[in-house]
């Protein structure tokens, strides 16, 4: 959830709490309260090694340990309500990489939070024990999170790694924790504690429900105990980590003050949508100062005007996580935090007459929205829908432009927020609903190419028009014009290189390279003409013309295991690739049945979801390939993997295509 919505949220939670005798303060714990269930936990002193399989002996590293215990209790000085978290863990190494994967720890510490304990050591084969000194425990600062980090000294394969540590995080009553890696586990406990008053309500994402909530000595506790954890690996199209198993945590009752949920989606509509529209005196006319400076046409269409605040916002203001989200300030400095953008926007829209609903939503590629389970934790992203055009902007995004959102937060559900009027009175009311993705039409990779040889069929000119569309261009068109401009050839040359290995760039153009442009109507173009002597190779009599290379590398999936997961891919896309060339007088195409491909997949054989078709016709010494490539769907079945696998080797396999050239 953006900042400002998470700062405004402490002061309902106060409100729902005062009966915990909890109260929220700034300052942050010293110590760890006596009361914790684990504020006497500690690691066994002189302790031998842990037993291992034969198995386990042989994996790079295992997981022997793993505890993660959070607890939510007043402080020391029972002043204020707490998130303590302790965590233990003991790491078997067993090779060179293991060993440089995990002799630096980190520890990430929240802001607000703090480290309250801290310890390691390493147990080496023989069974000596070296304990890390304090003194050695440096603290790091990024842009957004503080660390302590130590290294460990002389660890070997087969020594143990371990670590204890409890800290505080930011006042919380929602979180997520992933209980799954690439290293297989053992042993493994997750733990959450609350006061008698405060129930917890949790879901857990593939793998097995913790056992049911218990109260143990005047707690709440709800206990997930593991004692396997299989590893997941990386695997080519699939969404990895969001099919790693988590547990997610929301508070759902508080008992003090009834049998009410807490924190529901109808909860969270009507708090975002009055926090976005909720202006201030000074905020209103600081908007309709902001309005003279648009000039929008009142005669304009719906999605001209839309379009035209979209452009003068995303180009005078700033994205600054620091600034202040008072659009008074906003619209002073033109700096804004990413809920300020979002609120920047919808208000505007709101005095423009533009209907739109707020939508929220999650990365699918992290943990895709559920709305069986309403934790606000998958309320991280703001979109904004227009029922009348059926469009959705991402107002954070100043790299998207309308009618596009970051394609991890389509096909994907979220929480669309509309405005109800009750007499003079309004508020939000919000439904989950779907949040649609681009098809493959709308995300265009295209090649229009040409091929001439020389006379003397030692060497080839090459004209190329690569176009780029929606997603496809995303990576590159809003930041090309930030490039500067001697690396800009540079990396379009690099591109180009990528279809004709030895290119001699002859000429190089850019079209719609500007600033501000929507790939959806505007589409990326590169045209080129180079010179290449590796397409053309003689053999005897005969030519070897590597047409294939022409479309660029391309995957190739071998599974040499079993599939783990369903095919996930980040959008729709489709290719469209025509190559021409003038065969030699006297020459004729000895192959021409390697360019013919036809392969597909879906439920329907007429209209299939992914297919790899390639074809070629001649008309006198003209020779021209076409070649269509589609991939319409974004979810795939693993069982069907095969067939899905089958489309992308059939690229793959076109790429490798050589003709042979011979006379008649």
């Amino acid at each position: 959830m953006p900042s400002i919505f998470r700062m405004r949220l402490l002061a309902v939670l106060l409100l729902l709490l005062t009966s915990t005798a909890a109260v929220l303060a700034q300052s942050v714990a010293t110590a760890v309260p006596s009361t914790l269930r684990y504020a006497n936990y500690n690691w066994e002193a002189r302790r031998g090694r842990l037993p291992i399989s034969a198995a386990d002996a042989q994996l790079p590293a295992v997981i022997l340990r793993q505890l993660i215990a959070h607890e939510y209790a007043s402080d020391a000085s029972h002043e204020k309500l707490e998130l303590y978290t302790t965590d233990h863990r003991i790491i078997r190494v067993n090779s060179a990489d293991a060993i440089e994967q995990f002799n630096k720890i980190y520890i990430p510490i929240q802001d607000g939070g703090q480290l309250l304990s801290l310890k390691a050591r390493t147990i080496s084969p023989r069974g000596e024990i070296v304990e890390v000194d304090q003194s050695s425990i440096k603290e790091l600062q990024d842009d957004e999170r503080r660390f302590k980090i130590f290294a460990l000294e002389g660890v070997q394969k087969g020594s143990e790694i371990e670590y204890l540590y409890t800290r505080t995080r930011p006042f919380n009553f929602y979180g997520r924790d992933y209980l799954q890696s690439d290293i297989p586990a053992r042993n493994v406990t997750f733990e959450l504690i609350s006061p008698e008053t405060l129930v917890f309500d949790t879901r857990v994402y593939h793998g097995p429900k913790p056992a049911p909530d218990t109260l143990v000595e005047g707690k709440h506790l709800i206990r997930l105990q593991l004692d396997k954890v299989a590893p997941v690996r990386e695997e080519a199209f699939a969404n990895v980590q969001a099919e790693q198993m988590r547990i997610e945590y929301k508070l759902a009752y508080n008992q003090a003050r009834g049998e009410e949920r807490l924190f529901t989606w109808d909860d969270a509509s009507q708090y975002l949508h009055s926090n976005i529209y909720s202006l201030t005196k000074d905020e209103g006319k600081a908007v309709d100062k902001l309005l003279k400076q648009l000039k929008v046409a009142a005669s304009a269409r719906p999605e001209a005007k839309i379009q035209a605040v979209e452009q003068y916002i995303k180009s005078n203001f700033n994205l600054d996580p620091a600034a202040e989200g008072d659009l008074t300030k906003v619209i002073a400095t033109r700096n804004a935090p990413e809920s300020a953008f979002t609120k920047l926007f919808a208000v505007v829209f709101r005095r423009l007459g533009l209907e739109h609903e707020l939508v929220f939503t999650t990365g699918r590629e992290e943990a895709p929205f559920d709305e069986t389970f309403d934790t606000w934790n998958y309320l991280d992203h703001s979109l904004i829908y227009f029922p009348g055009t059926k469009q959705f902007m991402a107002p954070t995004r100043p790299d998207y432009r309308y009618g596009m959102v970051p394609a991890e937060w389509t096909a994907n559900k979220g929480l669309f927020v509309r405005t109800v009027k009750e007499g003079k009175t309004e508020r939000g009311t919000g439904k989950v609903r779907d949040i649609p993705t681009l098809t493959a039409a709308q995300s265009p990779n295209d090649l229009d190419i040409t091929v001439r040889f020389s006379p003397e069929m030692d060497k080839a000119t090459v004209d190329m028009r690569q176009t780029f569309g929606g997603y496809n261009a995303q990576a590159i068109q809003p930041f090309y014009s930030f490039i500067p401009e001697d690396k800009r050839t540079e990396a379009m040359q690099e591109l180009v290189k990528s279809n004709v290995k030895d290119a001699t760039i002859k000429s190089l153009k850019v079209i719609n390279g500007e600033p501000g442009l929507s790939p959806l109507t505007k589409p990326f173009i590169v045209d080129a003409t180079v010179e290449s002597v590796a397409l053309l190779d003689r053999a005897g009599p005969r030519y070897l013309f590597h047409i294939g290379e022409l479309i660029g590398p391309q995957s190739e999936l071998y599974q040499t295991t079993e599939r783990q997961f369903d095919v996930e891919n980040d959008f729709n896309r489709s290719y469209h690739r025509v190559i021409k060339f003038e065969l030699p007088a006297g020459y004729q195409v000895r192959n021409a049945q390697d360019l013919n491909l036809n392969v597909q997949a879906g439920p329907d054989a007429k209209t299939p979801v992914y297919y790899f078709r390639s074809g070629s016709e001649q008309k006198g010494q003209l020779v021209t390939i076409t070649i269509d490539e589609v991939y319409n769907q974004i979810r795939w079945p693993k069982k069907d993997f095969e067939a899905y696998r089958n489309i992308i080797n059939a690229a793959a396999n076109f790429n490798k295509v050589v003709l042979v050239l011979e006379k008649k």
